[in-house]
């Protein structure tokens, strides 16, 4: 027997007797052996590879394998957490190797800006992770994979809708005028959510100032860089084929109050109403209704569902029971993605070709809404000559979306249900015709009749690069980046007849085919067709040269670069009413006189010139220097230019003489500190050119010599000091790894100051008659932290797991803002804490109609208070519940009651592999964040065409007087006021990924000449914890908005 030990940059020769196979005249050798650990024990799932035949096998249960090679093959055996072995194959079927623990995770290269980097030798707060922790999931964008894995950075997925993105914030709240990270897809500013997960090979984040300053003007708030996969050198051919099969249903579906609750609920609020003075029903419920409601839940029948209107005979009153929202999401819609690639290479030339699609159907069934994605990759890199590289990426995105034009007009119709549908109202009538009866939306009407929205989508980016070596430590590195994207939206409005009661004779219904004709839905009519293309081209220029030397102790490596960037918009739009007929929704077929047609165009440039300097002295004092000089278009000329210098320094404390005794212990200490000025020029609600004065124009509301004129306003006034705002950000940091770097953590505090932020002009007399420049006149500071921890370990059994855990925390306060000089509540103050929430204290309802008398509200609501009403704290003392001045010294009876800004973002993962069969789960949530929501779907009566919920039936009577909620009331009275006692805990804890799945064994994978096929069953947000009020989505506050979904799915991964 051969015992091989696996030793730092060592080749190992084997070569005892060989069993033979003869293949078409080429002799192979069947290797068996056996892999185990410095203690002799098996080592489970190691993967052993025959680096120059497409063979690859993994260890079983006992640590065997057995493989097929030439003489002379070179196997790889890898495993997490050990050391790489190399051994060439001279005849040998009875192996004993050996791994030793690769403790030295430092060296580790991580992607930064412009190169990469040893994370040993990082001085700057990254985190990174790789493509095995979004791999595998139902997800259909980069963003969803990404939330809950790197410590402070939000991930924002916002709806459910298929096609929605996801948008990111990176280390807490950034400036008032918005702003988010740079995201980068391999060096190139690209939309994430057009990208495929499963192109991903890594994502690096880059925190603070010195990390980002690299990017200069774009990269105030961080960067996240994304890069995919490619080919290697010297790899054999591999194909992969993915498939994702879910099915989805909204998280949080509320449940909506039956008919009987809901006119009991009516008429109480509408008899409130009238007894004090608010607000009043315009249907007036009766016994009756009731009687016709209960007959219809005894026996539902569409019959029943309907009476005629004993005050109108051509319509009908409704008894039904519908509950909008099951009917309209009955869950189990459909996604699927199919992902196939191709790599390899040889000395020479290394390749990678993908192919990526994926169709969701939208949870409203009867939308009918379908959303398809399709990407291309293909990336080649050729050496062709020892001192020259050469590579080429194509990247090619295609999207379309139809759906209904009501969802692309409102967002869905079932967003809008809690407002609009009582569920007295049926989905048909008996006839067969469509309720509603023009005065209440049906979604399903609209749904079917009332036309098609699509959108349309293509993505081309091309990449050519280079990299030269003329001599010794010094490469150049260039590229060159060019995107064309196109996107056309057409969209049709149809109007659709509604019709009431069929023609009748008495109470008999004489003739229940022949429905009266109502009208045209108001909604719909006009009918109108829209069509809008944009067109975009972008180009981007990367060019920087690298030097990189050892000299005994010192290490140095520099780097000068210049980078240019430009992008044109064009964008062209035409809307006609009135078409000739609906079904032929085409802009000649109208009938309008003056169709809408509008037309942009906009550009922008950035140039820069950056440079770095690395220092390491023997392996313990780290130093890096980044400056970019940074010029843009959207400021003026005298402005358009700025500096972005950084520092930071790191000291490898564990690598030091007098650390030696933490040596059984820890494996690194690093302590890091980073200072950085930034400039912002990334303004989203600014515009291109918010240097120059525009002038806007429109067409009259009146008629001129016959016809409506076109008119020109007067044009804005703008600051010739308008100018960058300035982000100075303050890092200090600790990593750490510990036995036999199982355990690893780092931990951050920093703060960020914005400076300069740009805010609106000072007050002036109406008589200038235009807007007043905007100035950078407003700081902010926003201050946190965040922590990192992960465990990885091998047992002795074969059971290989992991789990680590991250959570970060932030807040921000106004520290200079001059537009409010008297601190006006609701405006931005100094001092004022970024999403600070202020209410009124109420602990309870008045339990008596004298007690509610006896205080005066009348600031509040100038209705008559009963018992059942919400009882205000008079905190300020002056006998009234009233708003004072609404300023900060005089803030009446309201004080700061909450903050709506997340807390304590978090995220663990646990995951674990044993005899072929793997489990990952994965958790998600927010520690901290109030919430005062309000809403339909929170009191149920806001008006009377509310859909109230079963939660919120918990209201006050005579006979309920420890309810929750106050008594019913169109519009709330008083009651709906921001207030302690309905304020919600939005903290919460979801299960964002659970994964199990199943991989062949090795031996059954020869037979069937494949190397790796893996079944899988992944759930997504399956569960989740809260206190949150129970018909909101802690993660969505907004119910009006499509909802979030979860899903289960199964998928398959074949390797050949």
């Amino acid at each position: 027997m051969a015992t091989v030990f696996t030793l730092p940059n060592t080749t190992l020769a084997l070569e005892p007797n060989p069993a033979r196979i003869h293949f078409e005249g080429q002799d192979q050798i069947t290797v068996k052996g056996t892999v185990v650990n410095q203690q002799s024990v098996p080592i489970t799932g190691a993967t052993v590879r025959v680096i120059d035949m497409n063979n690859v096998v993994s260890t079983d249960g006992n640590g065997q394998f057995t493989i097929a090679a030439k003489e002379g093959s070179i196997l790889e055996i890898t495993f997490m957490g050990y050391k790489k072995a190399t051994i060439s194959v001279k005849n040998s079927n009875d192996l004993n190797i050996v791994l030793i623990p690769d403790d030295n995770s430092i060296n580790e290269v991580v992607v930064v800006g412009y190169g990469t980097n040893r994370k040993g030798n990082l001085t700057g707060a990254v985190s990174s992770v790789s493509s095995e922790a979004i791999e595998g999931r139902s997800i259909a964008n980069v963003g969803q994979g990404l939330q809950g894995l790197i410590p402070n950075l939000n991930v924002s997925t916002g709806n459910g809708r298929p096609g929605s993105g996801s948008s990111f914030n990176l280390r807490g709240y950034t400036s008032i005028n918005g702003g988010g990270p740079l995201v980068l897809v391999d060096g190139v500013q690209m939309d994430p959510n057009q990208l495929n997960p499963d192109d991903v090979e890594s994502v690096t984040v880059l925190k603070d100032a010195a990390s980002a300053a690299i990017y200069g003007g774009r990269a105030a708030y961080g960067v996240i860089l994304i890069n995919t996969k490619a080919g290697k050198y010297n790899a054999p051919t591999k194909v992969s084929y993915n498939l994702n099969q879910a099915y989805s249903k909204p998280t949080v579906l509320p449940d909506l109050a039956n008919s009987l609750e809901y006119v009991t609920m009516y008429m109480l609020a509408d008899n409130t109403g009238r007894l004090t003075g608010g607000a009043t029903g315009s249907y007036g419920y009766n016994d009756q209704d009731l009687e016709h409601i209960r007959k219809y839940m005894a026996n539902p029948i569409p019959e029943n569902a309907v009476y005629i209107d004993p005050t109108d005979h051509t319509r009908y009153r409704y008894s039904g029971n519908t509950n909008w929202l099951k009917e309209m999401f009955p869950g189990n819609e459909p996604l699927t993605q199919h992902d196939f690639s191709i790599s390899g290479g040889g000395e020479k030339l290394n390749y990678l070709a993908s192919l990526g699609a994926l169709s969701q159907k939208g949870a409203v069934s009867e939308a009918n809404q379908k959303y398809k994605r399709y990407n291309a990759n293909m990336v080649v890199n050729f050496k062709a000559a020892s001192w020259l590289e050469l590579s080429t990426k194509m990247r090619f995105n295609r999207k379309t979306n139809d759906q209904p034009a009501e969802a692309a007009r409102y967002g869905i119709v079932g967003d809008r249900i809690a407002d609009d549908l009582r569920p007295v109202m049926p989905i048909y009538h008996p006839d067969g015709h469509y309720s509603g009866q023009g005065n209440n939306t049906n979604p399903f009407a609209n749904l079917e009749y009332n036309g098609r929205n699509t959108l349309k989508s293509d993505d081309l980016w091309l990449t050519g690069g280079f990299v030269i070596k003329p001599i010794k430590n010094v490469r150049v590195v260039g590229d060159l980046t060019w995107n064309a994207y196109h996107q056309n939206n057409k969209s049709n409005v149809k109007p659709y007849y509604e019709y009431g009661a069929p023609a009748i004779k008495g109470d008999d219904i004489t003739d229940p085919t022949k429905a009266h004709l109502i009208g045209l839905y108001p909604h719909n009519n006009p009918s109108s067709v829209y069509e809008a293309n944009s067109h975009d081209n972008y180009s981007a220029i990367n060019l920087y040269a690298e030097y990189e030397n050892t000299f005994g102790k010192h290490y140095l490596k520099g780097m000068v670069g210049y980078n240019r960037e430009y992008k044109v918009n064009e964008s062209f739009n035409v809307r006609a009413k009135n078409l000739l007929n609906p079904d032929y929704p085409y802009i000649k077929l109208n009938n309008d006189l003056k169709p809408d047609v509008g037309s942009g165009i906009g550009d922008w440039a950035l140039i820069g010139q950056f440079f770095r300097v690395n220092y390491v002295y023997d392996d313990r004092y780290l130093l890096e220097v980044n400056g970019r000089y940074d010029g843009s278009s959207r400021f003026a000329a005298s402005d358009r230019y700025v500096f972005s210098p950084s520092i930071s320094a790191g000291w490898r404390l564990s690598n030091e003489a007098f650390m030696d005794f933490t040596k059984p212990l820890f494996n690194d200490i690093k302590l890091r500190a980073s200072y950085g000025k930034l400039p912002n020029q990334l303004l989203e609600n600014k515009g291109l050119y918010p240097y120059i004065a525009t002038m806007p124009y429109g067409t009259t509301g009146y008629l001129f010599n016959g016809s409506q004129q076109t008119f020109v306003r007067s044009p804005s006034l703008v600051s010739q000091g308008f100018t960058w705002e300035e982000v100075t950000s303050r890092n200090i940091g600790l990593d750490i790894a510990m036995l036999d770097s199982k355990l690893k953590g780092s931990f951050d505090v920093y703060n960020r100051d914005t400076k300069g932020m740009i805010v609106g002009g000072l007050v002036v007399p109406s008589i200038l008659g235009t807007n007043v420049p905007e100035r950078n006149a407003a700081d902010l500071r926003t201050k946190g932290w965040e922590l990192e921890l992960s465990w990885a370990d091998n047992l002795s059994n074969g059971l290989r797991y992991f789990a680590s855990v991250n959570v970060g925390d932030s807040k921000a306060e106004i520290t200079k803002y001059d537009l409010n000089p008297t601190g006006i509540i609701g405006q931005y103050y100094v001092g004022s804490q970024i999403g600070e929430v202020w209410g009124f204290t109420s602990n309870r309802l008045y339990s008596t109609d004298a007690e509610a008398a006896s205080v005066d509200n009348s600031a509040i609501w100038g209705g008559k208070w009963l018992a059942g009403d919400v009882k205000y704290e008079d905190l300020n003392g002056d006998g009234k519940i009233n708003y004072g001045t609404s300023t900060f010294d005089n803030p009446g009876d309201r004080r700061i009651i909450g903050n709506n800004q997340a807390r304590y973002n978090y995220g663990f993962r646990l995951g674990a592999e044993f005899k072929n069969f793997d489990l990952t789960m994965f958790f998600q949530g927010i520690g901290k964040r109030d919430a005062f929501i309000g809403g339909t779907y929170f009191w149920g009566f806001t008006s009377e065409w509310a859909a109230p919920t079963t939660a919120s039936l918990d209201y006050w009577t005579e006979e309920n007087q420890d309810a929750y909620f106050p008594r019913p009331r169109f519009g709330g009275g008083g009651n709906y006021q921001t207030q302690t006692r309905y304020m919600q805990d939005a903290s919460y804890l979801r299960m964002k990924q659970l994964s199990v799945g199943y991989t062949l064994p090795a031996s059954l994978l020869q037979r069937l000449k494949l190397t790796k096929v893996r079944a899988y069953f992944t759930a997504e947000n399956p569960f989740q914890w809260t206190k949150m009020f129970e018909s909101y989505d802690p993660e969505q506050l907004d119910r009006q908005e499509y909802p979030l979904v979860k899903s289960l799915a199964f998928g398959l991964q074949i390797n050949l």
